[in-house]
């Protein structure tokens, strides 16, 4: 599944979607991650999870005589590139040095995750469930229980505004 990162890619913004469909609106969105990744050097098989045969059928349809993308295609995926990145992240590398000086043991890589997934893919229920995640299985608190001591901002490399980055996740997920 990860060449869609799990489906979410099956799903891109409408402006990523609009660039895909415009140069070939036969093949499903879908598809292009799929082919992206058996075109890479040296890969060999391509594995992707399907949730339906519907699916099934569509991957081996742009599957059974794949011999490669076109420049054209090229093209088509390093525009639909430069759109996502036009797309305002958290520049999150994961590092967690933040994370190792929090003295509240805020899950903040993980709460930077799921507000970029909302940010890219609008799917709130998935962001939902990665931002609780950290707290169910990892045992991390929440952006709310943030102190505001600045220690995560010292430590971080990438120089995020991470005091103002969870306020925020805390009132994108409900929490205040």
């Amino acid at each position: 599944m990860e060449p869609l990162k799990g489906g979410l890619l099956a799903n891109p913004p409408e402006t990523v979607k609009d660039i895909l469909k415009k140069s070939d609106p036969d093949l499903s969105v879908a598809s292009w991650g799929v082919r992206f990744a058996a075109d890479l050097e040296g890969v060999l098989v391509v594995l992707s999870g399907m949730s339906n045969v519907e699916q099934m059928e569509d991957n081996v349809s742009f599957m059974k005589d794949f011999s490669g993308l076109s420049e054209e295609q090229l093209e088509t995926i390093g525009q639909a590139r430069e759109e996502l990145a036009k797309i305002p992240l958290i520049p999150c590398t994961v590092c967690n040095y933040c994370a190792k000086v929090c003295p509240q043991n805020i899950g903040i890589s993980g709460t930077f995750t799921a507000r970029n997934i909302y940010t890219l893919f609008e799917n709130m229920e998935r962001a939902l469930h990665t931002e609780n995640w950290q707290t169910t299985v990892a045992g991390k608190k929440k952006a709310v229980d943030c102190i505001k001591c600045g220690q995560c901002e010292d430590a971080c490399p990438q120089h995020i505004r991470i005091r103002y980055e969870l306020e925020q996740a805390a009132e994108l997920f409900g929490q205040k």
